[in-house]
């Protein structure tokens, strides 16, 4: 019986395609010309004037009326008999005008009608279309849809063949009636089907109630006693029902009458409270301006002020240089003095050694002659040991002076070689065990040259109990390099030149300065002969801004949502010089998985750069190192354990907040800035971290707490100009967002779209009269951007001039209302921007000019780039990305202030 109902239904779905088809032949499928129109139009008008669209009939329409308004100015009638034939003229040439006229208003008229039918099936078929995707529709809901269809059909029919839209609704009226097919075959089949479950449920049910049947019998009785007593009961209950109601009706109309007194009310405290607004915000707008001359006059005293403070603190910081100069020659001085007096009281004690051996001889001393005596306390010829102290390349004697002193400006340098490269379970520096170095090129150089008189010593390295679980010493030998014990228990391989190599485990940190002091000391029969120190200290790590070159882009594959992204981030790139590297894997926002960095150290006269980057701690199975393709052996590090952050700041800790500006007074190598989202702020000990470099820091922060990401990124980024190392500072303001808008109302396009194909889509007047988002919005300019400028001048010497403020609107949350142009990527003189999806005003997008129109004095050429995917997720370009810069080819010792 099942076999049969579904042969059946294939039946039934096979002839509702064919009837479906039947039903929707294409009729005459528009209205027909009107050709008395067509003949009048094209007689009159050339070729070249002849309209395209209904703007150009309106062009058409005011020329021809100003044409008739021009002839109307000059009389028609001839003083004399002999110029009548120009009144004829004259004449001639009105009606023409007038007939022409006529014509294209009537093209007018039927275009506009045309264009109704065509919005009005459009709208029909959007109805039907969402109809259509109702789940689990019916054949009613199909029903509905396929009627839908059909006017939609019957409404471009409607449209005239010798309208401009006669070939779109052809092609229109094809594709709706391939939609009024389907949904005729789907009304067939959901038809077919209820009727099959109709059959079964009756097939069911007839047998449950034969199997009920005398159970039923049984009950009636009892049914009916108990309908007797609920009938009485339900009685009850209605006529207590039907008071209920009565009262509560008679409350409603007292309710709705209340507050129709209170609406009235409200309407004229509205009204008043309005017209004190205007005139408050007039009071305000005067006292604005007020204040802003003063204002500006302050900043005139202020900037004087400023200049003369930093004359002053110049001069004193040169005067404190040359007072710890003359304390450090003191120091070397005295310690001098010390090695010297040690040097003779060890030639003493060793004298009266030998003294007392030569008089009273032991069995051992007259079997075996004690060897000559090295001469104790050698010269520096005799016993050289130090590193590139003046950071020329070399190491020779020049190298001497001040090694034992280390600083930022002099001093031998150490780099961090992390040779676990990741894959340890614990930390390089917590290691005991030292194996050979997995990149010797990258070991700083200490040379330990001797005279022949030490051949029969021991040489030792020793290190400062603090810096010992922080660096690895290794020796050069003929079998490669192997590790010294710098406990001082295990001498090192003799040799009249030794050649050592120290790495750093880690960088400077909260409870490490990064510096070390190496002790060589020469030891015969136990005892002391030579001894000397050095002091060394890490190379520090540090940000290239977004200034920087870059060599490389990073992006991850999204699958097909940002493919077209990719796409136009290749075009834009590649052309650069710049190559774009597409991983694939979890990390959407390649911004926050890591910051690249560098770090610095001489070579012959040169430097060598080593790209070095600080990666996340979060979801570290989720983020391995992305090593770069310009720099295979790019060394990758953490700082501190992952932090348990509440939703609300779980992206505080990504590195999109933290950034780093181009060189700046007082800070050639730049300065660290970050977002501080109060009760949740950066990362404390990457802050540490980077206050321990002593190169980019203090860090400066911003306030961020009013932004969903909490990511400084999203309202200010550095952009580098046409001339060689200046820049501007882009900034996000709301103002300028809101002011656009209002723009935009006053030169009427208060109906184009803004936000196009997002899910903020909106028109410019709708947003406008959104008062709590533009209130918000001018709220966030005057309580927080505004501040975060004055900060910003004040830590960072900005001047007025460099600050781009670029139109944006946030939501009530903190995200980007529109893409966010801010949150840009800078690229070798091509700044990459998200697409606002701004206005289109003739066929130009009204946001993305004005933007092209802020960086025209800087020469900054802009590509703008579709992140519709990332928007939707809160995010834009630079968070979608990660950039691989070059690192700054002077070397940061010779960029300080006191050099």
């Amino acid at each position: 019986m099942r076999l049969v109902k579904y042969i059946a239904i294939a039946i039934v779905n096979g002839f509702g395609v064919v009837i479906g088809i039947i039903w929707v032949a294409v009729p005459t499928t528009l209205a027909q010309p009107s050709l008395n129109y067509q003949l009048a139009l094209s007689a009159r008008q050339p070729e070249r004037e002849t309209p395209q669209s209904l703007s150009e009939l309106y062009k058409l329409r005011d020329r021809l009326k100003l044409q008739l308004d021009n002839l109307a100015k000059n009389p028609d009638s001839a003083p004399f008999p002999a110029e009548l034939w120009k009144s004829a003229i004259h004449r001639q040439q009105s009606q023409t005008l007038t007939q022409q006229l006529q014509n294209v208003q009537s093209q007018i008229q039927i275009e506009e009608r045309a264009k109704y039918n065509w919005d009005d099936a459009a709208k029909l078929a959007a109805q039907a279309v969402l109809i259509g995707r109702t789940s689990n529709p019916s054949s009613a809901t199909w029903e509905q849809s396929q009627r839908l269809w059909q006017l939609a059909i019957n409404t471009l029919r409607l449209i005239p063949h010798d309208s401009f839209l006669a070939d779109g609704a052809i092609d229109k009226t094809i594709e709706y009636q391939g939609n009024l097919s389907v949904a005729t075959y789907e009304m067939q089949v959901a038809r077919s089907v209820e009727k099959v479950r109709a059959e079964e449920e009756e097939i069911r049910e007839r047998a449950r109630q034969e199997q009920e049947k005398k159970e039923f019998a049984r009950r009636e009785i009892e049914r009916k006693e108990q309908e007797k007593k609920d009938r009485a009961r339900k009685e009850l209950e209605r006529q207590e029902f039907q008071r209920q109601e009565l009262a509560r009706k008679e409350r409603e109309r007292q309710e709705l009458a209340r507050k129709e007194l209170e609406r009235q009310e409200l309407e004229k405290q509205e009204l008043a409270r309005k017209e004190l607004e205007r005139q408050e915000f007039q009071r305000q707008e005067l006292a604005r301006q007020e204040l802003e001359k003063q204002e500006l006059a302050r900043k005139e005293l202020d900037r004087q002020e400023l200049e003369r403070q930093e004359l002053a603190r110049k001069e004193l910081e040169r005067q404190e240089l040359e007072r710890q100069e003359l304390a450090r020659q003191e120091l070397e001085r005295q310690e001098l003095a010390r090695q010297a007096l040690a040097r003779q009281e060890l030639e003493r004690q060793e004298l009266e050694r030998n003294q007392q051996a030569t008089s009273q001889p032991t069995p051992e001393s007259t079997a075996t002659p004690t060897p000559a005596p090295v001469t104790p306390a050698a010269s520096p010829p005799n016993f050289f040991f130090a590193g590139d102290t003046n950071r020329d390349g070399q190491i020779n004697e020049q190298d001497e002076a001040g090694k034992e002193q280390w600083s930022l400006s002099k001093g031998a340098l150490i780099l961090f070689n992390d040779r676990n490269n990741e894959r340890g379970k614990i930390p390089t520096w917590k290691q005991t065990k030292v194996s050979a170095p997995r990149r010797a090129a990258m070991l700083s150089q200490v040379n330990l040259t001797l005279s022949e008189n030490f051949k029969t010593s021991q040489l030792f390295i020793t290190a400062d109990s603090i810096a010992s679980p922080h660096i690895s010493v290794f020796q050069k030998t003929g079998d490669g390099w192997q590790p010294v014990d710098i406990s001082g228990a295990k001498p090192l391989v003799f040799s009249t030149n030794i050649v050592l190599g120290v790495e750093a485990k880690q960088f400077a940190d909260r409870n490490w300065n990064g510096t070390v002091n190496l002790k060589a000391t020469a030891q015969n029969n136990g005892q002391e002969i030579a001894s000397t120190t050095i002091q060394m200290g890490v190379s520090p790590w540090m940000i290239p801004p977004n200034t920087a070159p870059v060599t490389e882009v990073q992006v991850s594959d999204r699958g097909s949502v940002n493919s077209e992204f990719i796409s136009q981030l290749k075009q834009a790139v590649e052309p650069t010089g710049a190559k774009v590297k597409i991983l694939q894997g979890d990390r959407t926002w390649m911004q926050d998985t890591q910051k690249n960095g560098y770090v610095q150290l001489p070579e012959n006269s040169d430097i060598r750069l080593f790209n070095v980057a600080l990666k996340s701690n979060s979801e570290p199975e989720k983020n391995p190192p992305v090593k770069s393709t310009q720099d295979r052996n790019l060394k990758v590090f953490k700082i501190g354990n992952p932090r348990s952050l509440d939703p609300v700041s779980q992206w505080s800790d990504g590195y999109g907040n933290l950034q780093v500006t181009p060189p700046i007074p007082g800070h050639p190598m730049g300065r660290v800035y970050y977002g501080n989202s109060g009760n949740a702020s950066f990362n404390p000990e990457v802050l540490d971290f980077i206050q321990a470099q002593r190169i980019q820091g203090p860090p400066v922060d911003i306030d961020t707490s009013w932004l969903l990401t909490r990511q400084v990124d999203e309202i200010i980024n550095f952009i580098p100009t046409q001339t060689p190392g200046q820049y501007v500072m882009a900034i996000a303001s709301p103002e300028a967002g809101v002011k656009l808008l209002e723009e935009l109302e006053g030169r009427g396009y208060g109906d184009v779209k803004i936000n196009r194909g997002l899910s903020t889509q909106t028109t410019v007047s709708a947003a406008l009269q959104n008062r709590a988002l533009i209130q918000h919005n001018l709220y966030l300019q005057n309580q927080k951007l505004n501040p975060i400028i004055e900060k910003l001048k004040r830590e960072f010497l900005l001047r007025d001039d460099q600050f781009i403020q670029v139109p944006v609107m946030f939501g009530y949350s903190g995200y980007a209302w529109w893409p966010n142009m801010v949150n840009s990527v800078p690229v070798n003189g091509k700044l990459l921007v998200s697409n606002p999806r701004g206005p289109m005003i003739e066929g130009v997008d009204y946001t993305q000019e004005r933007l092209r129109q802020l960086l025209l004095p800087a020469g900054v050429s802009v590509s703008f780039l579709d992140d519709r995917y990332y928007q939707e997720l809160k995010g834009n370009v630079q968070s979608a990305t990660n950039t691989v810069r070059k690192p700054e080819d002077r070397p940061f010792w010779q960029s300080l202030p006191n050099n």
